[in-house]
């Protein structure tokens, strides 16, 4: 056997075990934690004039801080949204509350992120306080693939307003707008922040008027999804004392939806981007209500179930996310790695000695044949021996490779061969020197 091969051996038998416990660490981690994330996501949002956008836009800057990229795909609302969703042409998107369709499965909820608030203006002097009483109006819903329209037709439904004998046209903010301060609509719904400029131009003319639903209570009562909003006199412009009075209006949540299928580690990812856009609060949420798990339509992620109620890791806090996510799989692969290292260096230990051991007796083998050979050799054969021998106890010196700790073996061993090798020198002399040996 060659020295490079008994090295080779030697790493085999040491390397092993190592690779044999890191390759279980690392299907462990593959199996708990899972492989690394993607670094691109893409989310959709609504119209770019609209909050969803720019909300989005804020997202982006925070996931870019963390080495992430997020994709903003614009389009007419919640249901568009939803569809985009359960194709998976996205991964997350923001999604308005009373929008969901029943018997939607595969999508979950991250958390409810903020109020939105459902407001019904009407032409001044129409003298409607009910949703009941819109039957035979013109009524401006919004556009297709939008949250409102589907929130508002669901609200109309379950006040027995249809289309039946029911004027209900597809009409987006602007168009809605112009409509119904044009006289070609009665009432016009909108789902939007209490600060958007259509929302104060149509606060401040004094041809329109705020519908104020007598049953609101009701309504937040009988949907999950849906709170009771109060904005108060000046709230929205102080200078123009806008609204001129208190208001209380219909509110709904507007919650983070992806697939149930996204990567445990976006959802922290997401969930932290949220918390640091979100948690500010604004002129209906206090600071620090949002995100949060109340008001959701759709199922709550259990990955943002951990994190709502306990927060990021301390490693999440500690370190950068994309570093965070990687000492969590090295700590994932390094613990099991320890663990089963302990047992298989305890085997391995006992293992190698022997294999030195072995390796000083197969020469004792050897020496032991030689002895018991000389005992009925001639004296020219006993010369042939004694060579053998001295090349024996050169091997031992020179090719026997065994660690510090055997070097007294080694020296028991060359002391045997040469008393051996005295031994045979002496006979062998007396051999020559008898006259059957000079014979």
């Amino acid at each position: 056997m060659t020295r490079l091969r008994q090295r080779w051996i030697q790493l085999a038998l040491i390397g092993a075990p190592v690779v044999l416990a890191l390759a279980i660490g690392v299907l462990i981690s593959n199996r708990f934690a899972g492989p690394l994330p993607p670094r691109r996501l893409v989310i959709s949002t609504g119209p770019v004039d609209g909050a969803y956008y720019r909300y989005a836009l804020e997202y982006r800057r925070a996931l870019a801080q963390q080495g992430f990229t997020l994709e903003i795909r614009p389009g007419p609302g919640s249901m568009a949204t939803l569809q985009k969703l359960m194709a998976g042409e996205v991964d997350v998107g923001f999604v308005q509350g009373g929008t969901v369709p029943e018997g939607v499965t595969g999508l979950t909820a991250l958390g409810s992120l903020f109020y939105e608030p459902l407001w019904i203006f009407h032409r001044k002097g129409l003298g409607v306080t009910s949703l009941s009483e819109l039957h035979g109006r013109r009524l401006a819903v919004g556009e297709e693939g939008s949250g409102t329209r589907a929130l508002v037709l669901r609200l109309l439904t379950d006040n027995g307003v249809t289309e039946d004998g029911t004027f209900i046209l597809p009409l987006g903010n602007v168009e809605a707008e112009h409509a119904l301060t044009g006289g070609q609509v009665d009432v016009a719904f909108f789902v939007l922040a209490p600060r958007a400029a259509l929302v104060q131009r149509l606060l401040s003319n004094p041809q329109i008027e705020l519908m104020m639903e007598r049953r609101l209570s009701a309504y937040a009562g009988h949907y999950q999804f849906m709170e009771t909003l109060r904005i108060s006199e000046g709230a929205l412009d102080m200078a123009r004392n806008i609204p001129r009075e208190d208001r209380t209006v219909f509110g709904v949540t507007a919650a983070l939806v992806v697939s149930a299928s996204i990567h445990p580690d976006l959802v922290r990812l997401l969930l932290d981007a949220a918390d640091r856009v979100h948690r500010k609060g604004g002129l209906l949420e206090r600071a620090g209500q949002f995100p949060s798990e109340a008001n959701l339509e759709l199922p709550l992620n259990e990955q943002a179930r951990r994190y709502l109620r306990s927060g990021p890791s301390w490693l999440e806090r500690t370190f950068p996310f994309w570093l965070a996510g990687l000492l969590d799989r090295t700590v994932l692969v390094i613990l099991p790695a320890v663990t089963l290292l302990f047992p298989l260096l305890g085997w391995l230990r006992p293992t190698v000695e022997n294999m030195y051991r072995r390796r000083i007796a197969r020469r004792y083998v050897v020496l032991r044949e030689s002895e018991e050979r000389g005992e009925t050799l001639s004296a020219e054969e006993l010369k042939t021996e004694i060579d053998r021998l001295r090349v024996l106890r050169r091997q031992v010196i020179d090719e026997t490779e065994v660690p510090l700790k055997y070097s007294g073996e080694i020296f028991h061993l060359t002391m045997h061969i040469d008393l051996l090798l005295e031994r045979f020198e002496r006979r062998r002399r007396e051999l020559l020197e008898s006259p059957v040996g000079r014979a």
